[in-house]
């Protein structure tokens, strides 16, 4: 008997009768994904006193969205890297990163390793950027 009463009380504590209004549970959901993402946003980077900015020719990289993200995911384990963008039309990225840290030749060589691993063949080109070059800090 006892098993009896104690599996209708469990039944009736798990069913609800009560409706249930789908828009507010869709937006407390939405608003806590908000608030979690700006729990994780790292603090911004501290820029560096120089900056070295570079132009990077990558061969294949010609697709507006895929391609850019493949390099970014490339780049992302290189604290080196302080700004990139994109110019896909021209087969760019655009790279800064702390002049200290050395020459463009030898500071660009893992970058190089990186991004050829992501399946383009890139060479460092010209050791600016063209003005008006679009670029974002990188948060590591």
């Amino acid at each position: 008997m006892r098993r009896a009463l104690l599996a209708v009380l469990v039944l009736a504590a798990c069913s609800n009768d009560a409706p249930v209004d789908k828009a507010a549970a869709t937006k407390a959901t939405a608003t806590k994904a908000h608030e979690k993402a700006h729990a994780t946003v790292a603090p911004p980077r501290v820029r560096p006193t120089q900056l070295t900015q570079v132009t990077i020719k990558a061969l294949g990289m010609y697709c507006e969205e895929s391609c850019p993200l493949k390099v970014r995911t490339a780049l992302a384990d290189l604290p080196a890297v302080y700004e990139l963008g994109f110019d896909v039309s021209n087969e760019s990225i655009f790279v800064s990163y702390d002049a200290s840290l050395g020459t463009p030749k030898d500071v660009t060589k893992p970058m190089l390793v990186a991004i050829k691993s992501a399946g383009f063949d890139p060479w460092l080109a010209k050791e600016t950027w063209p003005d008006g070059a679009s670029v974002q800090v990188v948060q590591n």
